[in-house]
């Protein structure tokens, strides 16, 4: 595939992830009116409670170019409009694996110096164990099973 067709499908692909994302606050919006009215309330839930629309914007934006990114670094890798898609879908993930594998392993915050020179402080590999950490916090890193379950269905 030629790589601007790709580029332009992962933009595409990057938008869809964002329009799903989009929809579960307007729908969650939705469901809150409803209730409202049902509940016979004067004043309805706005929009603004649910949307951050300048917020939504850039994310939107970022993720058209990271999606314009991964599908014009994999054009030769991608055979069809799908693919393109589903490549613009899966962007961050996708590039973060790959930065993953150019830098030997490291996560992206590893890989990113700081202005010292040293490792970014929010970086994934920390010198602590769960062990270390208070029992609010290691509940927090061990999946708990509704949410297992909802990641198997």
């Amino acid at each position: 595939m030629l790589w601007v067709q790709a580029a332009g499908l992962g933009a595409v692909g990057g938008l869809v992830v964002e329009a799903i994302s989009m929809l579960g606050h307007l729908t969650a919006w939705q469901q809150d009116r409803r209730l409202a009215r049902v509940k016979k309330r004067r004043v309805l839930p706005g929009l603004s409670r649910y949307v951050d629309l300048p917020a939504h914007a850039l994310v939107a934006l970022t993720r058209l170019m990271l999606g314009a990114l991964a599908g014009g670094l994999m054009h030769e890798q991608i055979d069809g409009a799908m693919a393109a898609v589903a490549v613009g879908a899966s962007a961050p993930a996708l590039l973060t694996t790959m930065l993953r594998q150019f830098n030997g392993g490291q996560s992206d915050n590893d890989a990113l110096p700081r202005e010292g020179g040293s490792p970014s402080p929010g970086s994934r590999r920390s010198s602590r164990n769960v062990e270390d950490s208070s029992p609010k916090e290691a509940s927090s890193a061990v999946p708990s099973n509704r949410q297992a379950e909802k990641v198997v269905e």
